[in-house]
């Protein structure tokens, strides 16, 4: 009985093992295929994710161009706008603002869009500050631009500013301060809206603001030598320490060390520039005085470096920069701009390279032109033009998806016009010298009397001093002058130079020679001249005798003009008039005739 029991049993047992071998086989088996079946699923996570791509530029605002009117070009405050592409080096032009704009302020904003405030509209106003009421070219308007969408409106300032200062604090508000006058502003990026807060202590103009590292915002210049803190916490204003001298259009540096570089301005007015500067320390409230720079500069840019120097650019009647070393304390001079500017504008791009675009000349001409600084070779080196010539604008370095829909399809343009400027000049030196120099002379002209015959010509005769050619004389002809006789000098061809002529005398063996006008023999005369082509001039001379202003000998030529002249001789002989001069003749209407410097007869004759 406990024998079939235990048989039992042990059958039981393995068959309960066998099965439980198999369920594990199967689960296993299962699991294995689940697990197969899900790999393929991972793989398509990652590929979905680096499509997005933020590509660095600087937007480029407003600020005073010029535009063209009917009688030129006109000077304008803009309200176009452009971005500088850092990756491929080019200024592309960007939908325009809402308003003409220069004098503003930019902030960039938390989300990566830029708010763009005040400002005027207006090319000429006034420096000063308003006690009255508003002026209607003064702004209080404001404009948001997206990276997606570009400009759009937003809410308006409660109060209109020229010059103001807009400053991202750390909460992400924009505190709004100066543009004459004393009250200050938030912008809330959430609901697009400004809201008034606390009062400076004095209406200011063009001043700096700072944020420092505690959060608090530094208010320097502007009106007053005295400076002002903006507390975010408590939204009021509280009174600094005070500069050595008022300033305007300087610089405000918020250095590595939590400290803040002053830097020039012009005291009260723009007339006027300073190369002082000024070191506030946020622990002691005070400024203290720092190095002064090379040169005196207003309207000058600051830009703070990688490596916690300063780029101080422009602002002076020349080219010229400098970086300020705070471990050192002092400025030392940088290779020059490629153009002098003030009201430019100085932007540091993720290479460490600074973007200089735009600003006055020295004639107080717009430049549409930019350049890059590079802190490695020290150097300023050309960095392309902008879509437009500008000063006063706003430059802001923002982040991008690209590619953007709100870029202007208008670069087409300025490729063309390339070609025409090297075109011109290869063609005009390769025409005009080959067309003067490859004449070459040789003229021969044919002398062929019309009258030969003899004549007696009177003692008397009259030299008639427009005579475009030389007197064609006989061969054999015998003249004896009179004392009373005068030869005028035949007239020059201005409108070249002298032809310089070798004369061989082709006279008769037995005459005896008579005593000439000129210094040189005048008959056979054989001209080296330069001419594009070689004519052949027929010359008649037709002689009759008179009784008493005696011979008169016309010269006519063909192709030229012709000219009479009665030279003052008595001839004694009979005369051949059968000669050839090799002279070329005027062309026919030339008022003037060209002749040899050795044509020209003396006043008086000749031994």
């Amino acid at each position: 009985m406990m024998t079939r029991c235990g048989r039992t049993l042990r059958f039981l047992a393995v068959f309960a093992a066998a099965a439980m071998f198999v369920g594990l086989c199967v689960n296993g088996a299962a699991a294995r295929s689940r697990r197969s079946r899900k790999k393929p699923t991972p793989t398509l996570t990652p590929t979905a994710t680096p499509t997005v791509v933020l590509r660095p530029v600087v937007l480029i605002t407003g600020g005073t161009g010029t535009i063209k009117v009917p009688t030129g070009e006109s000077p304008a405050v803009l309200e176009t706008a452009e971005i500088y592409d850092v990756e491929t080096g080019q200024f592309l032009p960007i939908g325009k603002m809402d308003s003409r704009r220069d004098h503003h302020a930019a902030s960039l904003l938390p989300d990566g869009s830029v708010l763009v405030v005040g400002g005027v509209d207006a090319v000429l106003v006034p420096t000063i500050m308003f006690p009255g009421p508003v002026m209607p070219w003064i702004l209080k308007s404001a404009e948001i631009f997206s990276p997606v969408e570009g400009f759009s409106k937003t809410a308006s300032m409660t109060e209109a500013r020229d010059e103001p200062t807009a400053t991202l604090l750390k909460n992400g508000m924009v505190l709004i301060v100066g543009g004459s006058t004393d009250a200050a502003e938030l912008f809330n990026p959430e609901t697009k809206t400004f809201a008034a807060t606390g009062k400076m202590a004095i209406s200011r103009y063009r001043q700096s603001a700072t944020l420092l590292d505690d959060g608090r915002v530094l208010i320097a210049g502007g009106g007053d030598r005295k400076a002002e803190l903006y507390n975010p916490a408590t939204g009021k204003f509280s009174s600094t320490g005070s500069m050595s001298t008022d300033r305007i259009y300087h610089t405000a540096t918020l250095l590595e060390d939590g400290r803040v570089l002053i830097a020039g301005g012009s005291p009260y007015s723009r007339n006027a520039a300073l190369d002082t500067t000024e070191i506030y320390n946020p622990k002691t409230g005070l400024f203290k005085p720092g190095p002064r720079m090379k040169e005196t500069r207003a309207g000058h840019t600051a830009t703070l470096l990688k490596d916690g120097r300063v780029l101080i650019t422009g602002g002076h009647s020349d080219n010229s920069a400098e970086i300020f070393d705070p471990a050192k304390g002092m400025f030392s001079s940088t290779s020059d701009m490629n153009a002098g500017r003030f009201g430019h504008s100085a932007t540091l791009l993720p290479d460490g390279k600074v973007l200089i675009a735009g600003g006055l000349d020295i004639t107080f001409k717009p430049l549409d032109s930019a350049e890059l600084y590079d802190p490695e070779s020290n150097k300023f080196g050309p960095a392309g033009k902008m879509t437009a010539a500008r000063a006063g604008h706003t430059a802001t370095l923002i982040f991008v998806r690209w590619p953007v829909k709100w870029i202007l399809p208008t670069p087409t343009p300025t490729p063309t016009p390339t070609p025409t400027p090297t075109a011109t000049p290869t063609s005009t030196p390769t025409q005009t010298p080959t067309a003067t120099r490859t004449e070459t002379p040789a003229p021969s002209a044919t002398h062929t009397p019309t009258a030969p015959g003899t004549h007696t010509s009177s003692p008397t005769a009259t030299h008639n001093p427009a005579a475009p050619a030389p007197p064609v004389r006989g061969a054999g002809a015998s003249a004896t002058p009179k004392p009373s006789e005068t030869a005028a000098p035949s007239p020059r061809n201005t409108s070249g130079p002298a032809p310089s002529e070798t004369r061989s005398p082709n006279r008769n063996p037995t005459e005896t020679p008579a005593p000439r006008e000129s210094k040189t023999p005048l008959p056979t005369a054989t001209p080296t001249r330069s001419a594009a082509a070689t004519p052949v001039t027929t010359v008649s001379a037709s002689a009759s005798p008179r009784p008493s202003p005696g011979p008169t000998e016309t010269v006519s030529a063909t192709a030229t003009a012709s000219a009479t002249e009665t030279p003052s001789e008595t001839a004694t002989a009979t005369e051949t008039p059968t000669m050839t001069p090799v002279e070329q003749s005027p062309p026919i209407g030339t008022a003037t005739p060209s002749s040899s410097p050795i044509e020209t007869p003396a006043s008086a004759p000749s031994s």
